[in-house]
C-alpha cells in the first residue's frame, strides 16, 4: 500500500475528559480548604491561610500549566501510514516505526474511556489511543498484516457496580457518627474522624483495585495520582486536628 494515510487523535474527546477532571480537581480541593479551616478555631486561621493560600496557588497554575501542555502535545502528534510502515509522531517529532508485517497481535480495548488499539510484535507493544478514526486504521492494518482484530471487553474503569460494596465499613460509620446515643458514649465518633477513616477507605481502595496497563510508563498510572491525592489530603486533615488540640502550641 503506497498511498499516505494520516491520522490525527480525537482532540474533542480529550479536551472534554480533560476539562472535566481538571474541574473536578480544582472543586475538590477548594471545598477541602473551605471545610478544613472551619474546623480550626479564628485564632488559627490566619496560620492556616498563609499556608495553604500559596499552595493553592501554585496548585491553579500547575493544573494550567498540566492542561495547556496535554492539548499542545496531543494535538501534534500524529499517525501515518504508507508503504507498509506504521509510524507515530509525538509533539517533538520523535517518530516510533512500526513495519506492519511483523505485527502479531492486533487488539482493540477501552483504556481510562477512550478506543484503544494496541499492536505488538516480537520486540515490544505499541498502545494507540483516542485515534479519532481508529476502525479505518485497524481495518488498514488487518488488511496489510493479515492478522485478525480481537476485541478486549474488560471493564477499565475505576469506579463500577461493586464499588460501593468496597466503602460499605465507611457508610456503616457514617450511621455511627449520625447515631445520637453512640455520640453521647464514644466521643470518637465526630464527622472529623469519619472524613479520615473514609480517606484511608479510599486509599486502601485504591490500592487493591486493579488497572489496565498502559503499556507506557507506569509513572503515569492514574491510581498512583489518586493514592498521591489521598495521601496529601490524609496530611492535612492529620494537621487541623493536631491544630485543634493545640500541638503547634507546645
Amino acid at each position: 500500500m503506497s498511498e499516505k494515510k494520516i491520522f490525527t487523535y480525537n482532540l474533542a474527546l480529550f479536551k472534554k475528559k480533560l476539562q472535566t477532571r481538571t474541574w473536578s480537581v480544582v472543586i475538590l480541593f477548594i471545598l477541602f480548604v473551605i471545610y478544613n479551616s472551619l474546623q480550626i478555631p479564628k485564632e488559627g486561621r490566619f496560620q492556616f491561610f498563609t499556608i495553604f493560600l500559596p499552595l493553592l496557588g501554585l496548585f491553579f497554575w500547575f493544573l494550567r500549566r498540566n492542561y495547556v501542555k496535554q492539548i499542545e502535545i496531543l494535538s501534534s502528534g500524529k499517525i501515518e501510514v504508507e508503504g507498509g510502515m506504521l509510524k507515530q509522531y509525538d509533539s517533538n517529532g520523535n517518530c516510533a516505526t512500526i513495519r506492519i508485517k511483523d505485527l502479531e497481535t492486533i487488539t482493540l480495548d477501552k483504556f481510562r474511556g477512550y478506543d484503544r488499539v494496541i499492536l505488538e510484535t516480537k520486540e515490544r507493544i505499541y498502545p494507540l489511543v483516542n485515534i479519532a478514526d481508529y476502525l479505518t486504521l485497524v481495518s488498514i492494518l488487518e488488511s496489510s498484516s493479515g492478522v485478525r482484530m480481537t476485541e478486549d471487553l474488560t471493564d477499565d474503569r475505576l469506579w463500577n457496580k461493586k464499588t460501593p460494596l468496597y466503602f460499605l465499613p465507611s457508610a456503616i460509620l457514617l450511621i455511627f457518627v449520625y447515631s445520637p446515643n453512640l455520640n453521647e458514649k464514644i466521643p470518637l465518633l465526630t464527622k472529623e474522624f469519619f472524613g479520615l477513616f473514609f480517606n484511608i477507605n479510599l486509599i486502601l481502595y485504591l490500592l487493591y483495585t486493579p488497572e489496565k496497563e498502559n503499556h507506557i510508563n507506569s509513572k503515569f498510572s492514574l491510581k498512583r495520582r489518586l493514592v498521591f491525592i489521598c495521601l496529601v489530603v490524609f496530611f492535612f486533615q492529620v494537621y487541623t486536628q493536631l491544630e485543634k488540640v493545640g500541638w503547634f502550641n507546645r
